[in-house]
């Protein structure tokens, strides 16, 4: 096991090492405010036709170049009913008799839709579960009074060797009734408007569902990768069998829920978080028009559901969230500043939904600021970065922020914030953090670790807990790393954690260790190292460290689903409630027990304040938003509020886990009970996470 000394101590050597003499603070902020240019895109609130009941869904599609909204009941009796928007904003019913049908709407149906072809033959879409499976849906009018069920070629047959039925994933007409399907391998597929025989397909490409529009007797098709990262638009022309793709431009990558339509200039239009986006006929480069960080589209509790490109010049999107579904407008006022006079920068590696979030909110309260993130990494960069490649980055940032220079706001996550602090690179936030503590809005055992001779400089917004799952009914008596390893070492025969690398190993279990090691004044105590490295060693030992991964098989820090086989004990990141739930529910099963392990936390979303920034205040402002209980009771999966009242309101919800897994651990999944936690056992355990002292755990090398 010398290697695992070894590799500790280089760890150690990082983890508790000197900053770099102080150098000189230059203050030069830089100058936030925008020149004055008129005219740009505004979001408006546009009232539904009626308060439709939360089980409702509704789909937005056009009909006479404004938008038309479809509701689809769950509730008995599920009748469609059908709403115009005119352009003063009333809204008019218009609801086919067909569609008023009771029984239409099969109990349990799934993702409806409604379409039509140029002459008026209206068809309706949608899932229902038989057998465990998905089954197609189609009916088809012809007159707007009575309806027939339709049953393409092939839509009844199960794949080889599968229970599944061949069913689209999408479904729309041409203008001359041809019917075009979507299916899960990408594969388009057309029938004859009669018979509903298949005529011909296209394959080879991978298309969103969100983005299947006519024009004509032509399709309109999103082209994504394996990761349904939107890469380009192909218009497919049916009658000469010819297709051409108009590039979706690389800077707009990362976005979701993506969406299509032509405005009235018959310019493509495409809607995703990132904005409004426009391609005008004869370019190749689509213009953004509607600014996604400035609306509801950057907002982190609603989703897209439908756009479109209204004939008044306006464009509308539909958003659902679990308040319900809204309609928001976006038109043109040309007497607003094109962008906001105010810009507050914030700098993060890697994204926060928690503050993206914010941000929005922020900007609803003042549209007269613009909120821009720079982040260094997008998420898959970020899982891939090594620790050269994030230090590319600090050295950056620093070198700005030590020429008085730099963003407003810092996300200091996995950055050296001691020796951002030593050189007076942090302004001190403790008259907006030290109130909210008095009044015990946050949580003492976690501020406590931020509050340093009655300054603070930096908060996290939210914490992360790491619990000790295991089939043993008193895994309570292993919460220290000292009893772990008195434990592992005296069951032998046990199976604990499954084998890991040396780098896991380390990653997971040396930062318990490194304010173990330090006496009062912040050097290493030799004493203390060694007995630290003794306990490492003997848990080591009994895990049983490897050199490197086989067949695939890793270690997986939420390897909840092995506890139903042979490992007895597994450790366990929860970062919310939602992502707490299967950890929990497995212990349950197994009739095991849990822990919080060290009684410590991870920090997440640590924010602070550059001393150099010109809007200290209205950075305050934005931190004392992010620690409300607005932005707090909202579950990203980037961890547990810090605020207490959102901490308690998150435990009340009715928070589940979706059964629709596909994993190879589905049955043992299917096993556990979906049913919300109880208030007081979340109470409970936070009690006992969150007793003073709770230890800081610091996962990265600052």
């Amino acid at each position: 096991m010398k290697k695992i000394f070894i590799g500790l101590l280089v760890l150690l050597l990082l983890l508790t090492g000197c900053s770099t003499k102080e150098e000189e603070n230059v203050s030069n902020p830089n100058t936030k405010e925008r020149p004055s240019i008129k005219g740009r895109y505004v979001e408006t609130d546009i009232s539904l036709p009626e308060a439709f009941d939360k089980s409702t869904t509704l789909q937005l599609t056009k009909k006479n170049g404004m938008p038309f909204l479809y509701a689809f009941p769950y509730k008995e009796p599920s009748t469609i009913t059908g709403y115009q928007l005119n352009k003063d904003g009333s809204w008019t019913e218009a609801t086919p008799e067909w569609l008023r049908s009771e029984g239409l709407l099969k109990k349990g149906f799934y993702e409806p839709g409604i379409f039509e072809d140029a002459n008026g033959n209206q068809f309706l879409y949608y899932l229902v579960v038989q057998d465990d499976v998905f089954k197609a849906q189609l009916f088809r009018s012809t007159d707007g009074t009575a309806y027939a069920s339709v049953s393409p070629e092939g839509w009844d047959e199960t794949y080889p060797g599968s229970k599944a039925y061949n069913t689209p994933r999408r479904v729309t007409v041409l203008e001359d009734g041809t019917l075009a399907a979507l299916f899960s391998d990408g594969e388009i597929a057309f029938y004859d408007k009669d018979s509903f025989s298949k005529q011909k397909s296209i394959t080879g490409q991978r298309y969103t569902e969100t983005i299947m529009t006519v024009a004509g007797n032509s399709l309109i098709l999103g082209q994504v990768d394996n990761s349904e990262k939107l890469l380009g638009i192909d218009i497919y022309d049916t009658a000469e069998d010819k297709k051409t793709n108009y590039p979706y431009q690389a800077d707009f990558k990362g976005y979701t829920y993506t969406y299509f339509d032509r405005n009235d200039k018959k310019e493509m239009a495409l809607c995703d978080t990132g904005g409004i986006h426009v391609l005008e006929e004869g370019t190749s480069v689509w213009q953004t028009i509607v600014d996604g960080t400035l609306t509801s589209l950057s907002m982190q509790t609603m989703w897209t559901t439908g756009f479109a490109a209204g004939s008044d010049a306006n464009y509308y999107i539909l958003y659902n969230s679990e308040n319900g579904y809204s309609l928001m407008k976006y038109s043109y006022d040309g007497s607003i500043d094109t962008v906001p006079s105010t810009e507050l920068t914030i700098y993060s590696l890697k994204e926060s939904a928690t503050l993206r979030h914010a941000a929005a909110l922020f900007h609803k309260a003042h549209p007269e600021i613009k909120i821009r993130f720079t982040i260094a990494m997008s998420d898959s960069e970020y899982r891939e970065a090594d620790q050269t490649t994030k230090e590319d980055y600090i050295r950056a940032l620093n070198t700005e922020l030590l020429a008085g220079k730099g963003p407003d706001l810092l996300v200091l996550d996995e950055l050296p914030v001691a020796s951002f602090i030593e050189k007076g690179v942090m302004a001190d936030i403790s008259d907006i953090i030290q109130p909210m503590v008095d009044k015990g809005e946050l949580y003492p055992g976690i501020m406590e670790n931020y509050i340093k001779d009655d300054k603070t400089y930096y908060v996290p917004a939210r914490f992360i807990l790491r619990i000790l799952c295991g089939k043993a009914s008193d895994i309570q008596s292993l919460d220290t790393l000292e009893n772990l390893a008195s434990y592992t070492a005296s069951h032998k025969d046990g199976t604990f954690f499954g084998n890991m690398t040396l780098e896991d190993f380390i990653t997971t279990f040396a930062p318990y260790i490194t304010n173990k090691i330090l006496d009062d004044n912040g050097k290493i105590n030799k004493e203390k190292l060694v007995s630290e490295l003794e306990k490492l060693k003997t848990l080591g030992d009994s895990i049983g460290i490897i050199r490197e991964y086989t067949d695939g098989r890793q270690y997986n820090m939420n390897n909840e689903i092995n506890l139903d086989g042979k490992i007895e004990l597994a450790l366990l990141e929860c970062s919310g409630f939602n992502n707490s739930i299967m950890p929990i529910r497995m212990v349950e099963l197994i009739k095991g027990s849990y822990t919080v392990f060290e009684n410590s936390f991870i920090p997440s979303c640590e924010l602070g304040i550059n001393q150099a920034s010109k809007n200290q205040e209205l950075c305050k402002e934005f931190i004392s938003l992010v620690l409300s209980e607005k932005i707090q009771n909202n579950d990203f999966y980037d961890g547990f509020p810090v605020n207490k009242n959102a901490l308690d309101l998150n435990a009340q919800a009715q928070t589940g886990v979706d059964t629709a897994s596909h994993s190879a651990a589905q049955t043992v999944i299917r096993r556990i009970i979906l049913k919300p936690l109880r208030r007081n056992r979340w109470i409970n355990w936070f009690k006992t996470a969150l007793k003073p002292p709770t230890g800081l755990l610091k996962t990265s090398r600052y």
